[in-house]
């Protein structure tokens, strides 16, 4: 090939900015262009699991966990506060918390360093499968590689025909961080995560580093007190009474949202291709999903490594495909599946928790994405 294959990426959330730092590292010339006037993390705290670590560490990005909390369980507590599963992790598998705020200018500062062009402002409204990249003021640029790593709502998903199914679920959250420290957590509080049950609602508490505390708030979207906006502190600490010491100190928060689940009939079209949420959105319940965004954005990457000539394009696209869609669509049913905890009645959660966490087929599924060893790294 003559010159440097080049890449044309839209969307510089954690998935376009992994790929296309990866790429630049690679030896392509890689553009990415973003909607908003400047790059914002959505969400508050961020679960970065051993694969995600990995792939930090292959970009170059490593000093990011010296910066992270760690975490050593993921605890989980029924209504009354006792604990169900003591959610201790092996320890070759490394847990660490962080602004989401953070990961993403760590990423950006990946891609800058490795030569690739952020574009802000742009808003792509569409691909074609022969690598364009389509405009909202209709003008197009072409690339000999094209990535939609533009989120749930997708255009380039839409665009290339790719969509089976976009399902927003009836749980969603509340977001905030919160000032606080593991003595918040109490006796025995130290290097641990703690998920709290009771009825249909759910409270999750995750330290971060530098003396603050990232909290989700979940409930149906039939409980009109639990997701209205400002927060109702009385009936949230009516329901996690233990807690009310973090509830008082809740600020502003990121109003209750619920979750996406994508799925689509493949992950790329000709020699367009999309990632992340765009691919396999799912909900947050195995703190995968940012995960499995740069997983899978670091695996095209690699798959792109040494190319000859563009018309290996959608040939290697395919077996990236086939190599990363399985374990992407794996965390995404488990995480349907653990969703439905929130479902269950008190009394058989309590039950229930304690009996599935205990067997090891069930642990070992819930971490198979954690222990896997990411493409590229």
């Amino acid at each position: 090939m003559a010159g440097k294959p080049t890449a044309l990426i839209a969307g510089a959330g954690f998935a376009g900015l992994t790929a296309a730092t990866a790429l630049a590292q690679r030896g392509w010339k890689v553009t990415v262009f973003e909607r908003q006037a400047e790059l914002r993390a959505s969400g508050a705290g961020i679960y970065i699991w051993e694969n995600g670590l990995r792939i930090l560490e292959a970009l170059g990005l490593s000093d990011l966990s010296k910066n992270a909390y760690r975490g050593h369980a993921m605890e989980q507590r029924g209504h009354d506060n006792a604990i169900l599963d003591d959610g201790g992790l092996p320890p070759q598998v490394r847990l660490v918390t962080l602004h989401r705020r953070d990961l993403l200018e760590g990423l950006k500062g990946a891609a800058e360093r490795a030569g690739v062009e952020i574009r802000t402002g742009q808003e792509v409204i569409g691909a074609g499968a022969q690598g364009e990249l389509l405009f909202a003021n209709r003008r197009s640029v072409q690339g000999d590689l094209v990535i939609g790593a533009d989120g749930v709502w997708s255009s380039i998903r839409k665009s290339l025909g790719l969509e089976l199914s976009h399902q927003q679920t009836t749980e969603g959250a509340i977001r905030t961080i919160i000032e606080g420290d593991i003595e918040d957590l109490g006796q025995g509080g130290e290097d641990k995560y703690i998920e709290c049950w009771s009825g249909m609602r759910r409270f999750l508490i995750t330290p971060l580093a530098g003396r603050q505390i990232y909290l989700a708030l979940t409930c149906q979207d039939t409980d009109e007190k639990g997701r209205a906006y400002p927060l109702d502190k009385a009936t949230w600490r009516a329901s996690f009474p233990a807690w009310a010491h973090l509830i008082d100190r809740i600020g502003d928060v990121l109003a209750w949202s619920p979750y996406s689940i994508v799925t689509v009939k493949s992950w790329s079209a000709g020699r367009a291709a999309i990632l992340g949420d765009a691919a396999h959105a799912q909900p947050p319940n195995l703190g995968q999903g940012g995960g499995m965004a740069m997983q899978s954005a670091l695996a095209l990457a690699a798959h792109m490594e040494d190319l000859a000539d563009p018309r290996d394009i959608p040939a290697r696209l395919a077996a990236w495909e086939k190599n990363e869609r399985p374990l992407a669509e794996h965390c995404q049913r488990w995480s349907c599946l653990y969703g439905e905890v929130s479902t269950l009645p008190d009394d058989v959660r309590a039950r229930a928790v304690p009996s599935a966490m205990a067997d090891p087929w069930v642990r070992s599924e819930l971490l198979r994405a954690a222990r896997s060893e990411p493409t590229g790294t």
